[in-house]
């Protein structure tokens, strides 16, 4: 036994020294010998994705899980939320191989145990693989569950340190002509950072919301006007001069009927500020595997400037201003206006 336990460490050793090729083949030899077959099993899944192999990984984590359902307390510190997870078999989740950009078919780009997340909700299945398509230059998962925001997360409280940062926001987009109007709609108001700086700042303010105590505290909190409404269902004929969409796209299935929602209720003279990861964002490109976003179970969509861009001039807006996000490690940062004549010189 001391010597199986000084070649499991060994494979350890590889993997951290990016020998992955051998340690795959100590992992495989010991994966048949008891008791480290399911350990055996996730780390080849976890090397599987970093050679590149993500439907192979996607099989070993499933069989780690099956053969020891709480291996998670084998891998995780005591203090992870997800220390005590017990697999209980797969759950049914809406599967997708077609791009919700074009629809053509992409191919698995990564696998990632979603019980790695810093807050893990078992409502997920633990298991998440991510789709691309080439043409788009896009992310998106291929598994997820129907209705993604049925889920018991604790609120979070309003966080007083994002005032000044959607302050800068807003005076960027009247700084530099954007828009000049005063009325703001944000889509997803979460804990009402930005509502509530707005309306500091002399904005008419008005936000939706799919989770309904977002829209209770909105109100009797901050006596702010907010509806409970999914975006894409939402009706009206207002329009605003200032659309907030932050870190929404990533969670919609459909991002291009989202987007042309949005063109539709902005102001011809209006601007959309869009916040969502980049998948070959600055971040992104250092942190690799260890980039936080790639376990993140709420997210369906993962951009690149590029499939951002292209989706939203499909839909009539132009962007005209990019930042790296000061809010979200790996977020881009994009306003965009409509597509009018004037507004197509001043594409970015």
């Amino acid at each position: 036994m001391k010597e199986l336990l000084e070649q499991f460490d060994l494979a350890g050793k590889y993997i951290n020294g990016g020998r992955l090729d051998e340690a795959l083949e100590i992992l495989h030899q010991l994966r048949e010998i008891e008791p480290f077959g399911p350990v055996c099993h996730y780390r080849i899944a976890q090397i599987s994705n970093m050679l590149g192999r993500p439907e192979v990984a996607r099989d070993y984590y499933y069989k780690a899980l099956t053969a020891l359902p709480n291996i998670a307390s084998l891998l995780l510190p005591k203090e992870h939320s997800s220390h005590g997870y017990v697999f209980g078999g797969k759950k049914d989740e809406c599967e997708n191989d077609l791009c919700p950009l074009c629809n053509e078919k992409a191919l698995p780009r990564w696998c990632y145990p979603l019980l790695e997340a810093k807050y893990y909700n078992a409502f997920f299945n633990p298991i998440r693989l991510w789709m691309y398509c080439e043409p788009c230059h896009h992310v998106f998962a291929n598994n997820f569950p129907e209705k993604l925001f049925v889920y018991n997360d604790a609120p979070r409280a309003a966080n007083p340190g994002f005032f000044h940062y959607y302050s800068n926001i807003l005076s960027n987009i009247r700084g530099r002509g954007f828009a000049t109007g005063m009325s703001l709609f944000e889509v997803g108001i979460g804990a009402c950072e930005c509502l509530l700086a707005a309306r500091e700042i002399g904005y008419n303010t008005f936000g939706i919301d799919v989770i309904e105590r977002h829209v209770t505290d909105a109100r009797k909190k901050y006596c702010l006007e907010a509806e409970t409404a999914d975006f894409v269902e939402f009706e009206t004929d207002e329009q605003w001069d200032v659309i907030i969409m932050g870190d929404v796209l990533e969670h919609v299935s459909d991002p291009s009927r989202a987007l042309s929602k949005a063109e539709g209720l902005l102001k011809d003279n209006g601007a959309l500020w869009i916040s969502t990861p980049s998948f070959e964002s600055a971040f992104t490109l250092v942190a690799g595997h260890d980039d936080p976003m790639r376990k993140q179970q709420y997210h369906l969509n993962y951009f690149s400037r590029e499939s951002l861009y292209s989706l939203l001039e499909r839909n009539g807006l132009v962007p005209v201003d990019y930042q790296i996000s000061g809010h979200f490690n790996g977020s881009m940062e994009v306003v965009a206006v409509k597509a009018t004549r004037e507004n197509c010189n001043r594409k970015l």
